[in-house]
């Protein structure tokens, strides 16, 4: 069968993408019925009715992200840092009790000696996806950043996911924008209140004590009160840019991957620390990286 479906369906959005012999997408349904939107039953049958939808209802199916987790549709164990294709194609999982052939491609954990944990599921995916296209001397060694709801740094070398941090960034905002004081009333985006966020985020004091200024600010007339949004968004992400431009090499471009609603901030961020930045649209690395590591399991 020369075309398959692949699908990354996580917490809050379900992409459902039917993909030609070299991982192209040929068509694809994308919808914000996420797992956290479905009871663990109303998963299978959303799945199949999305399946049929594309006019795949009998393809195999190979699906990433949350759908694995311990909240979706069938849990698949983590593999060990540093991952590679042929480790999450070794751990691939085929989901039992189901009509379908349907697989599911494992999460990546790391533990540091110091006890430090950190998880990823879905991403691995996308940074496969990208490493098919990378040269070779990316794929040696490369810094990617894959931005969103919990942002994702990550080290590569030698073609493997060597290490990676998440920034909480996106969650963050949601919850003070949504829940706390910072931010009241219609908000309008305004660029100068995003740029003194990120000129602020450069400054000695930590973030506990610098979330405060996007309320106090407004308070005292310094900028609008519609304005409160985009300067905690440059608070926020010039926060989590600037620690990782200390651990970058001199000169060393970071890789964005992400889609163009987030590569605007993420690379004006990058731009004012001085970080040599690459855009990579998001949306094709996903249906190649899970092609890739499809076809390294013989399950394609």
């Amino acid at each position: 069968m020369s075309e398959v479906l692949v699908c990354d369906w996580g917490t809050s959005s379900f992409r459902l993408m039917k993909i030609g012999a070299t991982g192209e997408i040929i068509s694809q349904i994308s919808t914000d019925r996420g797992i956290k939107s479905l009871e663990g039953a109303g998963m299978e049958p959303y799945l199949k009715a999305q399946m049929s939808a594309i006019g795949g209802a009998n393809y195999p199916v190979v699906l990433c992200g949350m759908v694995g987790s311990g909240i979706g549709w069938h849990e698949v164990p983590y593999v060990d840092c540093p991952a590679s294709k042929a480790s999450l194609a070794a751990a691939l999982v085929q989901v039992p009790d189901t009509d379908l052939q349907a697989w599911c491609v494992p999460g990546v954990k790391r533990i540091t000696r110091s006890g430090i944990a950190d998880v990823m599921r879905g991403e691995e995916t996308q940074i496969i996806g990208w490493l098919t296209q990378a040269s070779p001397q990316e794929q040696a060694k490369a810094t990617l950043c894959l931005p969103g709801t919990h942002s994702k740094w990550v080290h590569i070398e030698g073609g493997e996911i060597c290490g990676f941090s998440t920034a909480f960034t996106g969650e963050l905002y949601a919850l003070l924008t949504a829940h706390s004081v910072l931010v009241q009333g219609t908000q309008a985006h305004s660029t100068d209140a995003f740029t003194a966020g990120l000129a602020a985020s450069a400054g000695e004091a930590g973030l506990i004590h610098q979330l405060f200024n996007a309320r106090s600010r407004t308070v005292l007339g310094l900028q609008s009160g519609a304005a409160s949004a985009s300067y905690l968004s440059g608070l926020l992400i010039g926060s989590e840019v600037a620690a990782m431009a200390r651990e970058l090499g001199q000169g060393e471009r970071v890789h964005l991957v992400c889609g163009d609603n987030l590569a605007a901030p993420y690379g004006e961020a990058l731009q004012y620390f001085g970080i040599e930045y690459r855009h990579y649209s998001g949306s094709t690395y996903s249906a190649l990286g899970l092609s890739a590591i499809a076809r390294e399991a013989n399950v394609l």
